[in-house]
């Protein structure tokens, strides 16, 4: 039995979503530019018969939606040669993600003798569908993150966060207008946004990392990171090409998308604008009894005097003066 022509296009299409989950309804809807008589039922054959192929993975949500994955047709006819063992292994690695995992915890997930597991890596790594990162198998397709990330097995963190501030640092400094006010922003048109090509000639060229060779998949995976710390966000560039090369340009293309910073927020509270929301004796010695205490405060009538004296000027010149307060 061979793959169907409309099986090899749900497949292209789920392939270019990237390496990541996608929801059957969107793969429907997607799917329905291409194939638009296809029924909802006929998708479902569809991908029941990819993920028989080993073309895609499948995971259910906890609300039992199920979510599709691709994988390339290359690693999809290795995964025909193996054996049911040997395919219980490899997808146990697959989940575990870029993490890796130890041919201990293989053991004990899978239940599988360790002789077995050992002959059954071995013959995956002829292959080249898994790699050994002592003390931990991850994909080969992962390797030129686990030359960067890991350090005998484990997350080297120092690594790790050494590139994340040299990224936050160079996308930080492209984010903002210089000597201005700090709610300042670029122009329109503004070109000098950090890319993810720029970025990564920044950490190539600062030679932080000596020992192996920085690639772009490491540096995508440290800026999602940021992303979702909440610390830079992505967006695509709105300096757009020519009208007459629109159609032959693909948008989602690598170099339209940049990084922006995002400014940190100050930590405020109800106390914030008070005198004692500022003063370095409020929560350790200004006691009512104390020799610091709010009914000796000298602070607190200057303030309060200061804004009602502001509040009477406000009303006498009827809202020309300052709306606001400083201290």
């Amino acid at each position: 039995m061979e793959v169907t022509e409309d099986e090899l296009t749900v497949h292209k299409i789920i392939l270019e979503q990237g390496p990541v989950f996608v929801d059957e309804i969107k793969i429907h809807e997607l799917v329905d530019y291409e194939l638009p008589d296809t029924s909802w039922e006929q998708l479902q054959i569809i991908l029941e018969s990819l993920h028989s192929f080993g073309l895609v993975r499948k995971r259910q949500t906890h609300d039992e939606r199920i979510l599709y994955q691709a994988r390339t047709k290359e690693i999809a006819k290795k995964l025909q040669n193996l054996d049911e063992k040997e395919f219980e292994i490899y997808e146990l690695i697959e989940n575990s993600e870029r993490k890796g995992i130890a041919k201990s915890e293989i053991q004990k997930q899978t239940k599988i003798v360790q002789s077995i597991v050992e002959s059954s890596l071995k013959s995956m790594q002829d292959q080249q569908l898994v790699k050994e990162v002592k003390p931990k198998v991850i994909l080969s397709s992962d390797e030129s993150l686990s030359r960067l990330l890991y350090n005998n097995g484990d997350v080297d963190t120092f690594v790790v966060e050494t590139l994340k501030t040299l990224c936050l640092n160079f996308i930080y400094h492209r984010s903002f207008p210089k000597d201005m006010d700090e709610n300042s922003i670029y122009f329109p048109g503004y070109t000098g946004y950090a890319t993810l090509t720029k970025i990564l000639q920044c950490i190539q060229e600062s030679k932080v990392i000596t020992d192996v060779e920085v690639e772009e998949a490491d540096i995508r995976q440290l800026l999602d990171v940021l992303i979702f710390e909440g610390k830079i966000v992505k967006r695509f560039s709105n300096i757009m090409p020519d009208s007459d090369i629109m159609d032959s340009m693909d948008i989602n293309h690598e170099s339209q998308v940049v990084y922006i910073a995002k400014k940190p927020k100050a930590v405020s509270n109800a106390w914030t604008p008070t005198p004692c929301g500022r003063c370095p004796y409020f929560k350790e010695e200004c006691t009512e009894d104390g020799e610091i205490s709010p009914s000796n405060c000298v602070f607190y009538p200057q303030w309060l005097n200061r804004g009602l004296t502001m509040m009477h000027e406000s009303n006498r010149t009827k809202g020309k003066g300052k709306n606001y307060m400083e201290w």
